[in-house]
């Protein structure tokens, strides 16, 4: 009996350990349908897309501007055109016109030409004028030896002109001025006498004159002096540089003329006239400039405002 028990026993719990082990059903309340049992995602994986990332931007390299070529400073003996120095500088260039003692035009040309070392000298004095108000008025600069010889055919009287067969006038040399004064309207001083003239009164003896035209005279005198000029004694109006330079007997000004390279591709723009001088530029066949002076072989010109020398068997006049 006991032993039916025990077996009785044994049996209802291995039943019940059983019914836990089993998933417990799903039971759908009255009404409702069981859910469908989930199936499985067939979507791709997603796929991994790099990002876009813009091509680097190439910045061109900046185009250098051109080189700009400048106008070297020239040496103290190079000629030069007074104008481009000393442009606040009044002149009345009496030889260029018939307005001189002589009543004939003596130059052909119209720019006053003078050493560069004395171009200088004249800035300094043009400075010191200018702090007063006043300023030089040039009436005469380089004389070329034509000049020289047409002015002694004209007045061949060494007592007025200086006699070319004997020896050139210091005008020749490129470093002496015949100048003046004028006010801020352009008004000439009041001086001694008026310009070539013959009379005791161009003399520096300021006392045969009025009171203001001696003290105008002795301004200028003073002010040209301290700055490296000396004075003839015989002309209030008459100075030269202490720095000596030779006589030009090759240098010959010209009005400024048209022209162009007639050469076979270009011509060489230089320093001074001679071939081994340093290169400003060149100046391409056919290309135009301004014929400014004869030098021996060599003719200054100015191309693109630049000045220097080409040679001349390649300058033709412009049509």
């Amino acid at each position: 009996m006991k032993r039916s028990v025990v077996l009785l026993v044994l049996g209802l719990a291995l039943c019940l350990a059983g019914c836990a082990s089993r998933a417990e059903p799903t039971v759908s309340a009255p009404g409702q349908t069981a859910p469908a049992a989930s199936a499985p995602s067939l979507s791709p994986p997603p796929v991994s897309t790099p990002a876009l990332t813009a091509p680097p931007v190439t910045t061109p390299a900046p185009t250098q501007p051109p080189l700009e070529i400048t106008q070297p400073e020239p040496q103290d003996d190079d000629f030069v055109r007074v104008i481009d120095y000393v442009p606040d500088m009044a002149v009345e260039l009496r030889y260029a016109t018939e307005h001189n003692f002589t009543g004939q035009r003596i130059y052909d040309f119209s720019q006053v030409w003078l050493r560069y070392g004395t171009v200088k000298k004249l800035m300094a004095v043009q400075e010191e004028l200018g702090q007063q108000g006043l300023s030089l008025k040039l009436w005469d600069g380089f004389r070329p030896p034509s000049a020289q010889f047409r002015l002694w055919e004209v007045c061949p009287d060494s007592k007025y002109v200086s006699n070319p067969h004997k020896g050139f006038s210091s005008h020749s040399r490129g470093n002496t001025v015949d100048i003046t004064l004028v006010d801020g309207s352009g008004k000439e001083l009041q001086m001694p006498s008026g310009f070539d003239d013959f009379s005791p009164l161009a003399d520096r003896d300021y006392s045969d004159c009025p009171r203001e035209a001696a003290e105008n005279a002795r301004l200028l005198e003073q002010l040209m002096l301290r700055h490296g000029f000396k004075a003839y004694s015989g002309e209030w109006w008459h100075f030269t540089d202490t720095q000596a330079y030779p006589v030009a007997q090759d240098f010959e000004p010209v009005e400024a003329a048209a022209c162009y390279a007639d050469c076979k591709e270009y011509l060489t723009l230089r320093t001074a006239p001679s071939a081994n001088a340093p290169a400003i530029t060149t100046i391409p066949k056919g290309e135009g400039f301004l014929l400014l002076a004869l030098h021996g072989d060599f003719a200054l010109v100015e191309y693109q405002n630049l000045l220097g020398y080409v040679l001349r068997s390649y300058v033709q006049s412009a049509p």
